[in-house]
């Protein structure tokens, strides 16, 4: 049996282990009630007949079930499969609880009875037993019901493409079609369905998403999203440098926010932000196994386990493994991992929940150089070089540790008001040998190369506390946000001298086995600091019942520190957005956005850390749901802007800048994902991205004596202006084909400038992808079978660039045809 369905403090729909109860936010205290167990008589409160207010939007059954035991006080008990794949149409407006009940239930098949401690039993429509007090039996006319499974954001087993909810644009857990931004989820069904191992291979689904460069297999997660780089991902919140490769081990879902992101992280790149969701401890038992295999002797293997410690459920943990193996099609290049993440929840008391993560992570890989398809293209190299071909020596490596520990407690004060607490810390430390290719030096394929060892050590801390509360002012129901949050992160670099005295490599026959370099030492470490204490404000107002006004505003006391010299910023970054449903199915929204982002690193002639980079954006877009929630889209217009970007001067001031640049990325984004019909998912995209240079002259005049045209007018490196994707599965099994299913998609992308300079161009390309799986049942567990093909046309074409200037003779071939199968086994 269950209760209201929904976590006590976090409104989350959660399966429990059997005849565990689950109770309303309101009456968390009551005792467990086991099943067959007969209802007493009403009592007082809950036969109560005086009215209150409700406002309980269209919504899943077993979360209407949920909104209404917190704003009533009473718990429902039911078996789970009783509200399974049923929609509430809710209620809005002042009733007595029976009434409420009564429309919250309407057309489902279900029937009420009051028990005792403010206790409601559900009961099919004619089975219901007669009780000594049967006069307080309700029954509705029986219909037949249409609709889908409910989404349960935490079910292993679940397949819906279509989130209704998201934490990363208001750092509440808020329906998407009443955010007026621009936010994407990626879910964890989509990510099964293509067999995704990296970060970029889950936001290929995400319009407006590109690939930065990251020197080869993924060293780092560099994306660039509405054309600028994203050089942080967060994790729950908590924000993870690039240079850590994610796994995708523990991962639920990912988060795309589209647009600056500082009002409540702080600084991040405007282009957006990716948050990803990790695996909760959950009190029902679930168990996988998976073993994954495929081209280049690649092998991953994958575990997760969750259930209650405790009887009670009360302590209740996750445990997720990864281990990959997988060479590449690019020689000597491979990718080695291990990945670990328990988790535990403790439940001490009814309104008190403490989280504890630990996640550690040991990878082993290379960088990698790419090809000089740029003089290839100019026809500097004659001949196409084979998309194979590094020019880094096999004994190179690229090795990283990282670990990270996480702390959160969360108390639920009232019905209305609740108080969260996290604290995580990060250590990662690295160790690079690379033997880079970068110049031509006749036009017969030698390549001039170059040799650098580098050690990193990067630690922070992070900590945040989020106070979140419901109230009314009058007609207007308020989600009030109050929040602060410290980051303290540290990076440490150190190098050996730069070798220039390297063997040259021919791309069409290459000689490899010079490691004459590997150990030189390493120099002293030059360490930066990135400090910030920041306080943010944020309100979510539902006007009457078709507007949604969002606003709020964050100050931020940033430091950073190098080289011994220090940068303080004092700064708000207001946003505000505005939603107007004038249809049940179609949301209106606009919003603006003001923020700072990344720190300034360089220094000008006078030796100074200038001002941090900020930006500003201008969004308004459509929102569109229907199929009951089952199908949604996003049509967003923006423009956003970006200023105060350092750039180089030129010699004699090697290692100085000034800050005259800006940059302008303007576009169209449209992304649709969910299901057509009960077998049939897609999801698809499309983007129109327009990037331009506006302001790139440094004023060398004032130094030199001249001046410099640098950058303006140009395209941004890696940015597509036109973009698109389509995957799409069907499930056979109603076409007598039990248990099989398949899917494809294609991902098409136009050309996109090699490099700022804009000296080269590398074409557009279409790929397509596709998948078949067999899904049974063997004794208790359940048996996956699967099979994908990526890039099932072997098409060759240019993923990346380095992008900047004086690196334009790295490229990164796209992978070839690759095949990748996976057995799993669910229990």
């Amino acid at each position: 049996m269950h209760t209201s369905g929904d976590h006590p403090l976090f409104g989350k729909h959660r399966k429990t282990a059997p005849l565990t109860l689950y109770v309303g936010l309101a009456v968390l205290a009551a005792p467990p009630l086991q099943a067959g167990e007969p209802a007493s008589a009403p009592s007082v409160k809950a036969a109560d007949n005086g009215k209150r207010h409700f406002d309980i939007g269209k919504q899943p059954l077993y979360s209407a079930l949920s909104s209404l035991a917190e704003q009533s006080g009473i718990q429902f008990v039911y078996a789970p499969d009783m509200v399974k794949g049923k929609t509430s149409p809710g209620v809005a407006g002042d009733y007595t609880t029976a009434e409420a009940l009564r429309r919250v239930l309407e057309n489902s098949g279900l029937g009420y009875r009051f028990g005792g401690a403010n206790t409601i039993t559900l009961e099919r429509i004619g089975s219901a037993q007669p009780t000594q007090n049967n006069s307080h039996l309700e029954t509705l006319p029986p219909m037949t019901v249409k609709g889908h499974a409910e989404y349960d954001p935490n079910d292993p087993y679940g397949t819906d493409y279509a989130v209704p909810n998201a934490v990363a644009a208001t750092k509440t857990d808020t329906p998407i079609f009443d955010t007026p931004v621009s936010v994407q989820v990626v879910s964890k069904a989509v990510i099964n369905d293509q067999q995704a191992i990296g970060l970029d291979n889950v936001l290929k689904n995400v319009s407006g998403v590109s690939k930065g460069w990251g020197f080869g297999s993924g060293v780092s997660e560099n994306l660039q999203i509405r054309g600028f780089i994203n050089d942080s991902i967060y994790r729950d919140g908590v924000l993870t440098p690039n240079s850590i490769n994610i796994s995708l081990a523990n991962v639920q879902r990912v988060e795309v926010l589209k647009g600056p992101a500082g009002m409540l992280f702080g600084r991040t790149q405007p282009g957006g932000l990716v948050n990803v969701i990790t695996k909760r401890p959950q009190q029902e038992s679930y168990h996988s196994l998976q073993q994954q295999f495929g081209s280049y002797d690649t092998y991953r293997t994958l575990l997760d386990s969750t259930g209650a410690i405790t009887q009670d459920g009360a302590l209740s943990y996750r445990l997720n493994y990864e281990h990959l193996g997988s060479n590449s099609f690019r020689d000597f290049a491979f990718d080695d991992r291990d990945f670990v993440a328990p988790s535990l929840t403790w439940m001490i008391s009814k309104d008190t929940q403490l989280d504890l993560d630990f996640m550690y992570q040991n990878r082993k890989t290379v960088s990698d150089s790419g090809i000089p398809f740029d003089l290839q293209l100019s026809g500097v190299i004659p001949g196409k070089i084979p998309r194979h071909f590094r020019g880094n020596e096999p004994t190179d490596y690229n090795n990283d540790q990282f670990y990270e520990g996480d702390v959160t407690l969360t108390h639920r004060i009232d019905d209305d008001w609740k108080v969260r607490g996290r604290f995580s810390i990060i250590r990662d430390s690295s160790a690079t040998a690379q033997t880079f290719s970068n110049g031509n030096t006749n036009l017969q394929g030698d390549l001039a190369r170059g040799f650098l060892k580098t050690a990193g050590q990067f630690g922070s801390e992070y900590g945040t506390v989020d106070l979140t509360g419901h109230f009314s002012t009058g007609d207007l129901k308020h989600t009030l946000l109050a929040g602060t949050d410290f980051y303290h992160g540290s990076d440490a670099g150190a190098s050996s001298p730069f070798r220039g005295n390297v063997p040259t490599i021919n791309v069409f026959n290459p000689v490899y086995g010079f490691s004459d370099f590997l150990n030189d030492p390493i120099g002293p470490f030059n360490k930066t600091k990135n400090e910030w204490y920041g306080f943010y404000l944020q309100d979510q107002v539902a006007l009457w019942k078709q507007w949604q006004l969002l606003f709020g505003s964050r100050f931020d006391h940033a430091e950073f520190k190098a080289s011994g010299s220090k940068k303080r910023v004092d700064e708000f970054s207001p946003r505000v957005g505005l939603l107007y449903h004038p249809l049940p199915w179609l949301g209106i929204y606009a919003d603006y956005v003001k923020t700072f982002n990344a720190a300034n690193q360089g220094t000008t002639v006078t030796g100074d850390i200038p001002d941090p980079e900020k930006s500003r954006e201008y969004e308004v877009g459509l929102k569109g749901e229907w199929l009951d929630g089952r199908l949604t889209a996003n049509l967003a217009f923006f423009e956003l802007t970006k200023r105060n970007i350092q750039t180089p001067l030129p010699a004699p001031f090697v290692n100085k800048v000034a800050i005259t640049g800006e940059q302008r990325s303007r576009g169209i984004e449209l992304d649709l994902h969910g299901q057509l019909t009960d077998d049939w998912n897609v999801i698809a995209t499309y983007a129109y991205t327009d990037t331009e240079v506006t302001k790139d002259s440094a004023p060398l005049d004032t130094v030199i004596g001249s001046s410099g045209s640098g950058n303006t007018g140009n395209r941004f490196a890696n940015v597509p202006r036109h973009a698109g994707s389509v995957w799409t599965t069907y499930d056979f099994s109603r076409l007598g084909a039990q248990g099989f299913s398949g899917g494809t998609g294609v991902y098409l992308a136009s050309d996109r400038a090699g490099n700022i300079d804009n000296s080269f161009e590398m074409p557009g390309y279409a790929r397509v992808d596709a998948m078949l799986k067999y899904r049974h049942q063997v004794g208790p567990s359940n048996v996956t079978w699967q099979f994908n093909i990526v890039n099932l046309l072997d098409k060759e074409y240019i993923a990346s660039s380095n992008g900047f200037a004086s690196f334009i003779h790295q490229t990164q071939p796209g992978v070839p045809r690759t095949f990748l199968g996976l057995v799993k086994v669910e229990f």
